[in-house]
């Protein structure tokens, strides 16, 4: 199994379904629901995605996706001051904005496959630099 970290726009689109690349996404969650991926998460992942789905759907889907994050994330990197700090100079260094920057961090210090909606201005500038599988879910093998 490898790891993987997916950003929570994946979970987002997954959730809410009707987005333009909403199937893919679900193609990815469950390849680790399948157990062929384990998933490394920051825990700011838990905010970005609850505060979305409450926002477009309402609070029992928040919960409700709240529970299922809880039991598929293997490892939860903690968004504390060292980790931030170094993810703000990896940021610096590939030119991803800030929250890229904390997904991108917990994929490097996990060698994990990283998965983003963001191909433009995420994936397109850490693509063949970063010494990571980068997906958009559209391509997602």
């Amino acid at each position: 199994m490898k790891p993987i970290c997916i950003d929570a726009n994946v979970f987002i689109a997954s959730t809410k379904g009707n987005e333009p690349y909403s199937s893919d996404c679900k193609r990815v969650i469950q390849a680790v629901a399948d157990g062929e991926f384990y998933l490394i998460e920051p825990t700011i992942c838990m905010t970005e995605v609850i505060r979305n789905i409450t926002k477009y759907l309402e609070m029992e889907a928040g919960k409700t996706l709240e529970n299922n994050l809880r039991s598929m994330v293997s490892i939860w990197e903690i968004c504390d001051n060292h980790f931030c700090t170094s993810a703000g100079y990896t940021g610096a260094l590939y030119g991803t904005y800030s929250m890229d920057s904390i997904y991108l961090e917990t994929a490097l210090k996990h060698h994990a496959v990283l998965v983003s909606l963001d191909n433009n201005d995420f994936l397109l500038r850490i693509k063949g630099r970063a010494g990571i599988e980068t997906y958009h879910p559209k391509d997602f093998p």
